[in-house]
Order: C-alpha cells, then sequence, then structure tokens
C-alpha cells in the first residue's frame, strides 16, 4: 500500500477513497493541508458575510435617497399651497379674475381727481343713480374667503350709503358702506345668503359713520371660519357669524350696489384706494393697511389709488 496520498482524499486498498485532507486510509493524516482547508473555509465565510453587509447597506442607501429624492430638500415635502376652502352651493365666476386694474365705466355725474384731506385719486359722487364707477370685469370669486378695503369721506347724513358692492342681476352678494339701523348711522359690512329680501348678514361699527372724515373701512369674508368681519380705520368693529353668502357673477360696484334688481344707495361722498384680496386678511395686516395704506399682501385688485 502507497502513503502520501493527495489533500482531496485518495484511494485505499480496496480501491475506496479517503476523507479529503487524508492520505489513504491507515496512513498519517495531512495536518498541514488541513489546516490550510479550514483557513480558506473561513476566509469564504467571512467574505460572503462582508458581501451580504455591503448589500444590505446599499439597499437601504438607496431607500433614503428615494425617500429623500420624493420628499424634496431636508427631507420636507414640496410646499404646496393648501386649496382654499368653498362655500358650499357656491358658483364661481364665470369671468377670470383680473389682477390690478383700473378699466372701469364710470357714471355721467362721477368726479375723478384730487380732494381735500387725501393725497392720490379719489372717485366723487353725490347720491344720484348716474355716480358710480363699474368695473369691466369679474373680480371677487364669493364662493371663497376675500377681503375688501376703502378709504371714504361720507358726505350723507341720512339713508344708506355703499361704497363698494359686488352682485348680480338680482342682489349685492357683498356691500361695505354705511347703514342706518333704527335712527343710528352706523358703518357696515354685510352681505346676502340668499337672492330674497331679509336674507342679509351684517357687522355694524358701534360708533356712528362719520361726516365729512376720511375713514378706512375693511370687511372681510373668512369661508373656514364662517364669519364676516368689519373694521373701521384698522380696528376691529365687529364679528358674525356666516354660514355662507349669496354667489354672483357681477363686477365691482364702487358707490352703489343692486338690490331686488334696482340700482340703490348712491354714494354721497368720496372714495379712495379701493383694494379687493382673495384671502381673508388678519388683523395685523388690516392694521398696517389703515395706517400705511397699503400691506405687504399683494391685492388681487386696486382702483384710485396712489
Amino acid at each position: 500500500m502507497e502513503s502520501g496520498g493527495s489533500v482531496g482524499g485518495g484511494q485505499d486498498g480496496n480501491g475506496g477513497w479517503g476523507a479529503p485532507g487524508f492520505g489513504p486510509v491507515g496512513s498519517t493524516p495531512d495536518w498541514a493541508a488541513m489546516a490550510e482547508a479550514t483557513e480558506r473555509a473561513a476566509r469564504r465565510k467571512r467574505l460572503m458575510r462582508v458581501g451580504i453587509g455591503v448589500v444590505a447597506t446599499l439597499v437601504v442607501a438607496g431607500i433614503v435617497v428615494v425617500a429623500l429624492v420624493m420628499a424634496g430638500p431636508l427631507g420636507k415635502k414640496d410646499p404646496k399651497p393648501a386649496p382654499q376652502p368653498v362655500a358650499a352651493n357656491c358658483v364661481a365666476p364665470t369671468t377670470a379674475p383680473i389682477t390690478g386694474s383700473n378699466d372701469l365705466r364710470l357714471g355721467a355725474t362721477t368726479q375723478v381727481g384730487t380732494v381735500d384731506g387725501h393725497s392720490g385719486l379719489a372717485l366723487t359722487t353725490h347720491g344720484t343713480p348716474d355716480g358710480y364707477a363699474e368695473v369691466n370685469s369679474v373680480v371677487v370669486n364669493t364662493c371663497t374667503s376675500f377681503t375688501v378695503s376703502a378709504v371714504v369721506r361720507n358726505g350723507a347724513t341720512d339713508e344708506p350709503r355703499a361704497a363698494v358692492s359686488q352682485g348680480s342681476d338680482g342682489f349685492f352678494s357683498f356691500y361695505l358702506g354705511r347703514d342706518i339701523v333704527g335712527t343710528h348711522d352706523q358703518w357696515v359690512f354685510k352681505v346676502q345668503t340668499a337672492a330674497e329680501s331679509g336674507k342679509a348678514i351684517q357687522s355694524l361699527s358701534a360708533s356712528p359713520a362719520t361726516v365729512g372724515q376720511w375713514t378706512t373701512l375693511t370687511g372681510v369674508y373668512d369661508v373656514k371660519a364662517k364669519t364676516i368681519s368689519l373694521y373701521v380705520d384698522g380696528v376691529l368693529a365687529k364679528t358674525t357669524p356666516a354660514p355662507g353668502i349669496l354667489s354672483t357673477n357681477g363686477p365691482i360696484e364702487i358707490g352703489r350696489a343692486r338690490f331686488k334688481s334696482h340700482w340703490v344707495d348712491s354714494w354721497n361722498g368720496s372714495i379712495a384706494d379701493v383694494q379687493v384680496w382673495d384671502q381673508p386678511l388678519p388683523a395685523d395686516k388690516v392694521a398696517q393697511l389703515a395706517k400705511t395704506r397699503s400691506t405687504d399682501v399683494a391685492p388681487h385688485g386696486t382702483w384710485f389709488r396712489f
């Protein structure tokens, strides 16, 4: 029987094969070969463990990268403006709103120019049906929140007077001006909830409407809060619940309003700095507006400005 079989195993004297790492059966084991084989197996296991760890790390890293790409910078989602709430059963304007314009149609007795106590242009009317200014486009979407403001000088001592309104053929949707409640003459911001008489919701000032003084009136309709608010010279006068308002497709009217298919409440005095926003301005912005005649929130439309 020969000795010194190969590492891979050798035949025994009966023609069989010995175990790997051994010579023929009965010979002395090759300890060096066994040690080398064991070391090779250990290296293979270590390499497999390292490879599995690398693959797992790459998979996790890929998931994180994909998540960051989808989320945007610093892991935050791309900012998207939240859609404004819309009043129930509201019909949006059929004409696209304008942004900042002076496209007006003036009534026959309307005057535009400078007026004592106010710098810049102002519209002056005399309480007659042909004293007004009408915007040629739909401006305010009354299905959503909005703010309307004007600097006014009231020259009347009686009867309701509309400084700014918007409506349809039948009724106004909103109305900013002065109103008579009993024997009291007060500033008002009111809205119609339906195209019917007796369906108005109003916010009134506690103090009387002044005569012959420039005053900043601001009305805010907040769809989410379901309220209307009146501010006088930047100070909140009254907030009133308003579950919804009559949606209309008519243009802005300066100096008059529509009620029961008639033009009513013609303004007597002057109106300037008419501005509208397609959002509810917060109280601090309204206060800023009264002090500086402007705010850092860009208006949606303006008339009779500086």
